[in-house]
């Protein structure tokens, strides 16, 4: 399983590259925004891209196979650009000072190429990050299942979020007449099986399309995948450099694998022009322009999936708080967006947009003066209550603890 669905500035990157027809045309389908359900019975919480200002496109959804041809056909057809295929890097010598030597396998025989610039764009489990020796942090949160749905989601134009299982589920269009359907999947008895056994995932879904769901579960193969999260420890190394998620990758929740890609592409481009072409500066320089944004991004991911995904009472205050937060504001559903999206990349707002979600947060829990309530009747005690309090307060050391430990990586 890999990146399908495209952000809005992540299709204005490709406009900028010249790419814009990988994501548009037969076979792909707009994304206007995200509606998320905490209950099937209710209407969701609509999170439309055009509530952000400054946005001027809409996101995508394409198969990630006709994504990948699409791109390489693009890619061909460029000056100056040479594709070899069912070819892979198996050494890389970085010993140089003005340039690097790497070694391919391809189906004519072993070449070996000296460049000026490497660029490692393979992805979260990169095989030429480990060649450069860059060491990573590797946490692996959960496991992923999609399948193919005939027809559309519950809340067409939109990706779909459902929250009322045991983890949450995504689900968005890919063409005229196909869904895709994800199960986030932590640990569970039941392994990659767990949502045909365990009935929690799919009674989380809308009757109609509970149906479709489950005719697919039983009658079509699976994609498989592991979510983690991946931290290098730097983004070059000598005349190598990491983007996209072989840079630093994080939970799929908030979709933003392939917006980081384009981005990446226009940091890299911008940091080679503005220091003319060379490139240890340029390394330099790109290293500072990505390491807010990702500072933001794998802090946004980890923060948002605990309150998703954990059960405990501290979780589902957090969770009830960003939906109250989503519900009450509409410049909290923009500012949150914004951020989701990666059109706003800066720590500090995403800092400030925490605070309301703690503020909207505890009032499910303060009555009037000041007596504390239990939302949705789960915490009985007075004692469970303060327990919760301090549990928020502890989530919120090591959200912070984790944004701090990437922000130091980021700047080595």
């Amino acid at each position: 399983m890999a990146g399908e669905l495209i952000h809005p500035p992540g299709v204005s990157d490709l406009a900028e590259l010249g790419l814009l027809g990988a994501v548009e045309g037969a076979g792909s389908a707009s994304v206007l925004g995200f509606a998320v359900f905490d209950d099937v019975r209710a209407r969701p919480f609509l999170l439309p891209y055009g509530a952000i200002p400054g946005i001027e496109r809409q996101g995508y959804a394409v198969d990630h196979a006709l994504l990948r041809g699409r791109l390489l056909a693009r890619l061909r057809a460029l000056p100056h650009v040479t594709t070899w295929m069912h070819s892979r890097v198996i050494g890389l010598d970085l010993g140089a000072d003005d340039h690097a030597s790497v070694t391919v396998t391809t189906p004519h025989g072993t070449r070996r190429i000296r460049a000026r610039l490497v660029v490692a764009a393979d992805g979260a489990a990169s095989t030429l990050r480990r060649l450069a020796g860059i060491r990573a942090t590797r946490v692996q949160l959960s496991r992923m299942t999609g399948y193919v749905v005939r027809g559309t989601p519950p809340y067409p134009g939109y990706g779909n979020v459902f929250l009322g299982g045991p983890a949450p589920i995504l689900a968005y269009a890919i063409g005229d007449d196909a869904v895709r359907v994800m199960f986030d999947i932590p640990d569970n008895p039941d392994g990659l099986d767990a949502p045909a056994r365990n009935a929690a995932y799919l009674d989380a879904l809308p009757a109609g399309f509970r149906e479709r769901v489950r005719q697919a579960i039983a009658s079509s193969a699976r994609l498989v995948s592991v979510n983690a999260t991946v931290i290098p420890d730097r983004v070059a190394h000598g005349r190598l450099v990491l983007v996209g998620d072989a840079a630093g990758s994080c939970h799929p929740l908030t979709a933003t694998g392939l917006s980081v890609c384009t981005r990446d592409a226009l940091r890299l481009r911008q940091a080679l022009r503005d220091t003319g072409g060379d490139v240890p500066r340029a390394l330099a320089r790109f290293a500072h322009l990505r390491g807010g944004p990702q500072v933001t991004r794998m802090a946004l991911a980890g923060a948002l999936y605990d309150a998703f995904a954990a059960r405990t009472p501290e979780m589902r205050l957090l969770r009830d708080g960003i939906l109250r937060f989503w519900e009450r504001s509409a410049r909290g559903r923009a500012a949150s967006m914004a951020l989701l999206s990666t059109h706003e990349g800066r720590l500090s707002r995403m800092a400030l947009e925490y605070a309301h979600v703690i503020a909207y947060a505890l009032t499910t829990l303060v009555r009037h003066h000041g007596r504390l309530r239990a939302p949705h009747g789960v915490l009985p005690s007075r004692a469970s209550r303060h327990r919760t309090l301090w549990g928020v307060g502890r989530a919120t050391m090591r959200h912070a603890g984790r944004a701090i430990k990437i922000w130091r990586l980021a700047r080595a």
